[in-house]
């Protein structure tokens, strides 16, 4: 059976929202007359908002009452032939559909979350397809035009702050990396606004192109897909959409577990400190000064070269 009408929930968060994508394609390539209706938190809601794929997306707030809560899923039923839910909620069986994802998960806490998410549809799409369709998303023709006009080299795009400061690369560390790698190769470095405080002179320099807090995630797919050659950052969500865009990556891991996370593009390469016991402790405050974090600059520098 091609499903006329498939319904996503996704993650909440951008990040997992992004490594969940390739579930995105697959569907679209096993059916690709579906109406595709997304289910999206209030951060993702934009985002997926603009992928080329998705024809409708509803939200979802987590902060809801339980009634308002079972009053939304009741009102998808009848409206769909496939459920996939990312989420492990009963969401399948409130919308009433026999072909969804499985409510009973069994997998190892370790595997790759991209992967997990695949698994997930194993029932609903075919192992033989092997040609998959990548989504994308849409951008006005004015942004189109500011940053083609930028007239980017390729380049070697940064991004080593997180929104969980436990995951940033230490700023000295980066400034040898960054005094290094600019005498070779063009820099490009993302972040939000509040990251300026982290990379101070950095952004000055020479051969640097600064666009941080200029951006939106639909700007950084874009400028990703079209002009880096390799990403340098932290574990966040623009070192998936590399991953996503099989675009090279060299990932700093510390706290978080580089199993679950980690780029799989080709040829992508994630760089830890091995002998700090304690990492990845997966949580959000340090009590050893972010030693796995420290990660030698010379190490990260002759990864890159080696690409």
């Amino acid at each position: 059976m091609k499903g006329k009408n498939i319904l996503i929930n996704f993650p909440t968060n951008i990040g997992d929202t992004i490594l969940a994508l390739p579930v995105l394609d697959r569907l679209k390539a096993e059916y690709p007359q579906a109406k595709i209706t997304a289910i999206s938190s209030l951060r993702t809601h934009e985002f997926l908002s603009k992928n080329n794929f998705i024809d409708e997306v509803i939200i979802f707030d987590k902060h809801w009452p339980i009634k308002k809560k079972m009053f939304f899923s009741l009102s998808l039923r009848g409206k769909y032939d496939i459920v996939v839910d990312l989420k492990n909620s009963l969401l399948p069986i409130i919308v009433g559909v026999r072909l969804r994802t499985p409510i009973i998960r069994l997998s190892s806490r370790n595997i790759n979350l991209k992967d997990k998410y695949i698994a997930l549809i194993k029932n609903l799409t075919s192992e033989k397809r092997k040609e998959l369709v990548r989504s994308d998303f849409s951008i006005s023709p004015e942004k189109k035009y500011r940053w083609d006009n930028l007239k980017l080299p390729p380049s070697i795009f940064i991004s080593c702050v997180s929104r969980s400061s436990i995951k940033n690369y230490p700023y000295e560390y980066l400034k040898i990396v960054v005094q290094e790698l600019k005498a070779k190769y063009h820099l490009v470095f993302l972040g939000e606004e509040k990251d300026r405080e982290f990379y101070r002179d950095i952004l000055s320099l020479d051969n640097v192109t600064d666009l941080v807090g200029k951006t939106d995630i639909i700007d950084v797919f874009y400028l990703v897909k079209n002009y880096a050659k390799l990403i340098l950052g932290v574990d966040s969500s623009i070192i998936h959409i590399g991953s996503y865009l099989n675009i090279p990556v060299v990932a700093l891991f510390g706290p978080t577990d580089y199993r679950i996370t980690a780029p799989t593009s080709a040829g992508s390469l994630i760089i830890r400190r091995k002998d700090v016991r304690c990492a990845p402790c997966k949580k959000s405050k340090c009590d050893f000064n972010y030693e796995c974090m420290k990660i030698p600059h010379q190490e990260v520098i002759e990864t890159i070269r080696k690409f």
